[in-house]
């Protein structure tokens, strides 16, 4: 067994574009853990509610109003890299996700590895 260093990314998205930013971080990362690959976590449909700003682009809601969307939490883990981290968010989620500014958490963690 070994303890790995790892970025653990969040982030939630409505269904209907949850293949489209899995596939999207796919292109960045294979998301491997010990022998597996493509290895990540989601919820079922919760609710996510917000009030879009003045300067908020909201692609659901009005400015100033209260909207409430069903949502899915998307989680994975990928080596402790900058770089690597920075191309997930910006190319794998950003440009996949619908919202104008999706939640997006990032924590350091260590993960045990039976198999490296």
């Amino acid at each position: 067994m070994k303890l790995v260093p790892i970025y653990r990314v969040r982030t939630f998205v409505v269904p209907e574009y949850l293949e489209k930013v899995i596939e999207g971080v796919l292109q960045i990362d294979d998301l491997k853990y010990g022998n597996y690959k493509n290895v990540a976590w989601h919820s079922s449909e919760g609710v996510e509610q917000f009030v879009p700003s003045e300067d908020a682009v909201p692609t659901e809601g009005e400015v100033g109003g209260r909207t409430k969307v069903t949502s899915i939490r998307l989680e994975f883990s990928i080596p402790k890299d900058d770089m690597l981290l920075k191309r997930i968010i910006e190319e794998g989620i950003y440009t996949n996700h619908p919202w104008d500014e999706p939640v997006v958490q990032v924590t350091e963690e260590r993960e045990a590895r039976k198999h490296m």
